[in-house]
């Protein structure tokens, strides 16, 4: 198996770059975007294992990206593991993001280990971990 790459979506710079750092010492590789729009294009432009995306993000939040994700016409794209990382605990919306085809709902605040250990079941079933 190779090594897993990540795409952390977060428009708080500092929450994505820190998830990034961590993950690296971890041994995978991540990358950030920092805003909903900038997602599809860079996993046209890339292999990514997996994405963590941010639910509450100014201008196209997690679920408008969860759903450009899902429908897209490519299906290394569409079929993407996602794993919802936010601050709502709200299951009606957890509810919603895995009607959508969202992977995972992650509440920010667990703790790193048990966040690696939540995605790595996905990044398994892709060859990368």
């Amino acid at each position: 198996m190779g090594v897993a790459n990540l795409l952390i979506v977060d428009d708080t710079v500092e929450t994505c770059d820190m998830l990034a750092r961590l993950f690296v010492r971890c041994g995978y590789t991540a990358e950030c975007a920092y805003t909903g729009a900038d997602v599809v294009p860079r996993l046209q432009a890339g292999t990514f294992d997996l994405v963590l995306l941010d639910v509450m993000m100014p201008g196209m939040d997690g679920f408008s990206v969860l759903a450009a994700i899902r429908g897209h016409v490519v299906p290394a794209i569409a079929t993407i593991p996602v794993a919802m990382y936010t601050a709502i605990s709200d299951p009606d919306q957890q509810g919603r993001a895995l009607a959508m085809g969202a992977n995972e709902w992650i509440v920010k605040g667990t703790p790193f280990a048990l966040l690696r250990q939540r995605l790595e079941c996905f990044l398994q079933s892709r060859g990368g971990a």
